[in-house]
């Protein structure tokens, strides 16, 4: 769809002025992004604490009703499932974020741009519209982590066998090697890399692309 354009205006003892193009408001996407992540955090949290305490009770339940020689069960290893479901839910949505605001951003740039918010542009789509406008997103602080977290995401989503593609997109020697808790560590990573790199963005096209405004007589 094409984003529908608003005229702007702004009545004060000068007159009326026509806002053609505002300034990204840095603070508000500060405020909108933080509260995101705050979700996530708490989100995830909240899925650890309530599975481990679900493996507690397990526990609790095979010492009391199991043979006192069965030490098997007694001894297994806890595994948080719903943990590192949680982690990839993560994953999904400050992909999604990301996708979004480069959206919301191109928009800003040129008003002319047909958006799809259902069906996501491709990020190689973006990027090079970016860089016909003048930025290079490669060069903003926290790309490494937006590129990275985007193949990451494209491997759960996609692959048929996901330890395989992960294991080559975190440059893993083998795929014996990839565990899905270095998922836990990235997404630690990502939580602060995303947010910086959305907001330097911000600031990139608020430079290339500052305000204009026209007195209507």
């Amino acid at each position: 769809m094409k984003l529908p354009k608003v005229k702007i205006t702004r009545l004060d003892d000068d007159g009326e002025t026509e806002i053609i193009r505002s300034n990204l408001n840095v603070g508000l996407l500060s405020f909108k992004i933080k509260n995101k992540i705050d979700s996530l955090i708490k989100f995830v949290k909240v899925a650890q604490k309530g599975e481990r305490t679900l493996n507690i009770q397990i526990q609790k339940f095979i010492k009391r009703y199991s043979s006192i020689n069965d030490t098997e069960n007694q001894n297994e290893k806890q595994e948080y499932y719903i943990y590192l479901q949680a982690i990839e839910y993560a994953i999904y949505e400050l992909n999604r974020m990301v996708e979004i605001y480069h959206h919301e951003f191109l928009a800003h740039i040129n008003d002319d741009i047909r958006i799809n918010l259902s069906k996501s542009l491709k990020f190689d789509f973006c990027k090079n519209r970016f860089k016909k406008n003048g930025i290079y997103i490669s060069k903003i602080n926290g790309y490494e982590s937006v590129n990275e977290l985007r193949k990451i995401c494209n491997d759960l989503k996609h692959s048929y066998i996901q330890e395989y593609s992960l294991s080559k997109t975190l440059n893993l020697r083998s795929f014996r090697e990839f565990n899905r808790k270095i998922l836990v560590d990235k997404v630690n990573v990502y939580l602060k890399d995303i947010p910086k790199y959305i907001k330097y963005l911000a600031r990139e096209i608020n430079e290339k692309y500052p305000k204009i405004e026209v007195k209507i007589k």
